[in-house]
């Protein structure tokens, strides 16, 4: 159901389940129970960041949730993020565990459709998302903006460019739990799971923030599975870590398809 393109959009700043979110919803239908998308923003920037898609989203007949990740905005405790990197992993975890309870609440509050629901994120929030295709089988579709589905591989790879002498302070059982913890989501893990659901990524060749690599592989590997038989892969050369305004068009595209 596309919205009235002159209607108004509301973007409310609330609380769902007890998380901080921006709701944004068409004005005529803040009580109406719509498919619905969370979006996940990207390390330290604005939960806001990912409102470029969500005007379009709602003028197709959508509800889009955007959450304050775990440490950033209003759940921030102190912690200067751009000195603590290590923390990268269990504020993806905190999404990826999380998302479950906004749905319901969603739900709950009779304004999503349980059977209409999609994900989509950048960045570290692309990673989110394919943790969360890896993790819950009733999401309807998602989309991976410059994410990675091989969180385990990419972790592994920041891991290697610790120095040595700061590697030797780690505890030595650390690394052996993290990755653990990281496999739960790890969607080259647990391709089964994505079961033919549409799934969409982009990413730029020349990525340095979370390279391209390991979607190209996932894409390799997996490209006979039937699991991924609605996976698409788009790609920009030489493109760095950046989401053109032509794949934000893409992705709306995409979930309008595929969830509604």
């Amino acid at each position: 159901m596309t919205t009235n393109v002159f209607e108004d959009v509301i973007v409310r700043t609330t609380k769902i389940a007890d998380l901080p979110v921006l709701h944004v919803f068409a004005a005529s239908q803040a009580q109406t129970k719509l498919p619905t998308i969370i979006d996940y923003h990207g390390w330290t920037t604005q939960t806001s960041s990912e409102l470029v898609a969500s005007y379009d989203l709602v003028r197709q007949g959508f509800r889009v949730i955007l959450p304050t990740a775990y440490l950033h905005g209003s759940r921030n405790e102190g912690v200067d993020l751009d000195r603590h990197p290590e923390h990268f992993w269990s504020i993806v975890g905190h999404s990826v565990a999380e998302f479950p309870q906004l749905v319901a609440a969603l739900v709950n509050a009779g304004i999503t459709d349980a059977d209409k629901v999609g994900v989509m994120g950048t960045s570290m929030g692309g990673i989110t998302a394919a943790g969360i295709m890896a993790t819950q089988s009733n999401v309807q579709a998602g989309v991976s903006l410059i994410g990675s589905p091989e969180p385990v591989a990419f972790a592994k790879d920041q891991v290697a460019q610790i120095p040595a002498e700061l590697m030797a302070q780690l505890p030595a059982d650390l690394l052996t739990k993290t990755y653990a913890q990281i496999s739960q989501f790890d969607l080259s893990q647990h391709v089964d799971q994505l079961n033919g659901r549409p799934m969409f990524f982009f990413n730029g060749t020349a990525d340095q923030m979370v390279p391209y690599k390991y979607v190209e592989d996932f894409q390799t590997r997996f490209k006979n599975h039937p699991a991924l038989a609605r996976t698409i892969f788009k790609h920009a050369d030489g493109g760095v870590h950046h989401v053109p305004h032509r794949m934000h068009e893409a992705a709306v595209s995409f979930l309008t398809q595929n969830i509604q």
